[in-house]
């Protein structure tokens, strides 16, 4: 899932801002770290600014099973928000974050510099409560834990081995998988 990023040699600054496809429930949310509201396709962008924060990003040259945060804080205290977070579908929900990049002096977003940083789903989430006593005021940060798509396939055991003992161990009758012994032996795939 790798995307090739050409070399921009016509640009002296550049400056990027992240943008996350957050699915909860049966809503998508469309949220970003910019301090101006994008459109990138046909979904326009809210500018959380520095109340969206990601955590880094593992960059390796393989596919990677790295977790990634997502934090979105300053969320009020009132019933009505936290009734949205505690009733919606959290866990399970897909999550794609685009970078996009800018040229810093006039911040007009580069032709065609939109990528996909990370895909996977929320594997957890958590609220936090900041109180400010000296304020009188309190706010939630909601932190959702995310797993790459790769490290959500590593982790599933379900499905059968491709053998005939375990086939017909579900079905007695089913002869389907008896040659796989005999593809394996063949010489293009050196045995």
């Amino acid at each position: 899932m790798s995307t090739s990023i050409p070399a921009v040699d016509t640009e002296q600054n550049i400056a990027s801002a992240l943008f996350v496809d957050l699915q909860l429930g049966d809503t998508t949310y469309y949220l970003s770290d910019a301090y101006n509201p994008f459109t990138i396709g046909s979904n326009t962008y809210t500018d959380l600014g520095s109340l969206l924060s990601v955590s880094s990003f593992v960059s390796d040259y393989k596919t990677s099973q790295s977790t990634n945060s997502i934090a979105i804080s300053g969320i009020p205290i009132g019933n009505d928000y936290n009734k949205i977070i505690q009733e919606s579908k959290i866990k399970g929900g897909e999550v794609v974050i685009r970078r996009k990049f800018f040229d810093a002096d006039t911040l007009v977003p580069l032709a065609d510099s939109t990528y996909i940083r990370y895909k996977g789903i929320i594997s957890n989430y958590h609220i936090e409560e900041n109180a400010d006593f000296l304020l009188g005021g309190a706010t939630n940060t909601l932190v959702f834990e995310c797993s790459s798509i790769y490290n959500v396939l590593s982790k599933k055991i379900s499905g059968q081995r491709t053998n005939s003992a375990d086939r017909r161990r579900f079905f007695p009758d089913d002869i389907s998988f008896d040659n796989v012994v005999n593809i394996l032996e063949l010489p293009e795939y050196g045995e």
